[in-house]
């Protein structure tokens, strides 16, 4: 039986997510899986900085167009973001990070916390 490509999605999600956790704790962060699909996907932190990530795979740069305007439109659902949070969308493309910060009601892109696996 062929699986479904939203399975597959799914699964390439939860494993980006899971990567961008140990890549965050190499980096010296506290991380937090939210439950199920919540937005954001991780919350981390760490003696300077609280992080609200959300965490899309794509394989195309237009599915990573789709991935932004998704992270915008849940950042405009929100009612109330803590002041010292930075909000942030990592979208894993051909196996590389592309980040980008919520910034005055849209996304610019930002260099990502973490680094890249060797």
């Amino acid at each position: 039986m062929k699986k479904s490509p939203n399975r597959n999605a799914r699964a390439r999600g939860g494993r980006a997510e899971a990567l961008l956790i140990t890549q965050l704790t190499q980096q010296g962060y506290e991380a937090r899986r939210t439950h199920l699909s919540a937005f954001p996907d991780i919350i981390a932190w760490n003696e300077h900085t609280f992080l609200l990530i959300e965490v899309k795979a794509r394989t195309t740069v237009t599915g990573l167009a789709n991935g932004l305007s998704l992270f915008r439109a849940n950042v405009r659902n929100m009612t109330i973001v803590p002041q010292h949070a930075t909000v942030l969308c990592y979208v894993r493309l051909n196996g590389a990070w592309n980040a980008y910060q919520w910034v005055d009601n849209g996304t610019e892109q930002v260099e990502a916390v973490v680094s890249e696996e060797r």
